[in-house]
């Protein structure tokens, strides 16, 4: 690991020399297409890229725009590679994405020190934007108190008071966690147990016979992607339902509720950034991604188009895809669209915006294909987000 860093730092010293302009506009997807992040973001997020492409007619300030995509595998070494390679090599202006914290937190500094530009999507880590922060790197779509926050307090006011805490053992994991167990004990509940298990987990037995044997009421899960789906499912077999115990999610996306089920999710509650049955341009979008993947789409992608759409909005603006002038017309467009309601664009590179608690519907309740989720309670953006003044950036 050592060496692969030093011949990172070698890669980056001698780009920042000789790096030379070219006539093209590349966007990089980096993100998990095959491992257990692919189902919550992965293809289905590239193939919404092409679409924010296509319909910026293929140009942005009349420079032709090109895609490039990688497959980090949920590999930090892997990401690591893919992104010096496109920045020091290839030209790459933007990266787009970036899911795992872990992957997302050593690209943010490569991003920094290139001088381009990051438009981080699913990484829950905050650091890129707050004590990492390096005026490259937009955080577009949520955050885990954006997230977590309205969720437990929604759980508090059902009557719900103690709970049990099964994380990720990944640097997401311990936010998760943490920001867990702080909002659970601020708004007066009780965190009775905690257990985390190894990326890539398939048997969750023990973790969740420990949930059961701690008494708690509600388990609240912060894993996603496959390994939410299994917990789940096996969240059945060990009885905990049958004990009265209610399961909660701190994050859900549209591929896991189409993967577990609205008959075993239906009526949990959780705060999303998006949803494509939102309102009707949200509808309008979902139904062009669901034409093209055969499936509707979730935040992860939306927020992608989302902020690549803007980024290149940025382009036009300035006349340039010379990246200080892009970030600097980016923080003056008034950014509103299907993803961003009540926009506001911080100079740590935080995008806050309005948040949703969701529920899952019934299954009489879904209508159309994969309409899975009904809005409860809309959060504004200021009261979902940490206040600027709290931020640690030391470039605000």
């Amino acid at each position: 690991m050592k060496r692969l860093l030093l011949a990172v730092a070698v890669l980056v010293a001698a780009s920042l020399t000789a790096r030379a302009q070219d006539n093209t506009i590349r966007i990089g997807v980096l993100n998990d297409q095959s491992s257990s992040f692919s189902a919550i973001g992965g293809i289905e997020v590239v193939r919404a890229v092409e679409l924010a492409i296509k319909d910026h007619g293929g140009k942005a300030a009349g420079i032709p725009i090109e895609l490039v995509i990688g497959d980090h595998q949920n590999k930090p070494e892997v990401g690591l590679a893919i992104a010096n390679e496109w920045l020091a090599r290839d030209q790459v202006d933007v990266i787009a994405d970036m899911t795992n914290s872990a992957i997302a937190l050593p690209v943010n500094k490569l991003i920094g020190a290139q001088g381009k530009v990051g438009l981080f999507v699913s990484p829950l880590t905050d650091r890129p934007t707050e004590e990492d922060c390096n005026g490259h790197v937009v955080a577009w779509a949520y955050d885990a108190d954006s997230t977590i926050r309205a969720t437990i307090k929604a759980l508090l006011a059902q009557g719900h008071s103690s709970f049990f805490i099964l994380s990720p053992d990944t640097e997401a994991g311990a936010i998760q966690e943490d920001a867990v167990a702080t909002a659970v004990t601020a708004h007066g509940g009780v965190v009775k147990g905690k257990r985390r298990a190894p990326l890539g987990t398939t048997d969750f037995s023990s973790q969740l016979a420990e949930a059961k044997a701690s008494g708690a009421e509600i388990v609240m899960m912060n894993i996603s992607g496959a390994e939410l789906v299994k917990a789940m499912k096996q969240a059945q077999s060990v009885g905990l339902r049958d004990k009265g115990v209610k399961i909660a999610v701190t994050f859900m996306h549209q591929a896991d509720v189409r993967s577990i089920g609205v008959e075993a999710l239906q009526g949990v509650r959780f705060a999303v950034p998006w949803f494509w049955g939102k309102d009707e341009a949200s509808r309008q979008w979902g139904r062009r991604m669901m034409a093209i993947t055969g499936h509707a789409p979730g935040w992860i992608a939306a927020g992608t188009y989302s902020a690549v759409t803007n980024y290149l909005n940025a382009i036009d603006k300035a006349g340039t895809d010379d990246s200080a002038k892009v970030l600097d017309a980016l923080d003056t467009l008034n950014v509103a669209d299907f993803f961003i309601a009540n926009g506001d664009l911080y100079p740590n590179g935080r995008m806050i915006h309005d948040m949703y608690l969701v529920e899952v519907k019934t299954p009489a309740e879904v209508t159309e294909q994969e309409d899975f989720l009904k809005l409860v309670e809309t959060v504004p953006a200021k009261q979902a987000f940490r206040p600027l003044s709290e931020s640690d950036c030391k470039l605000r």
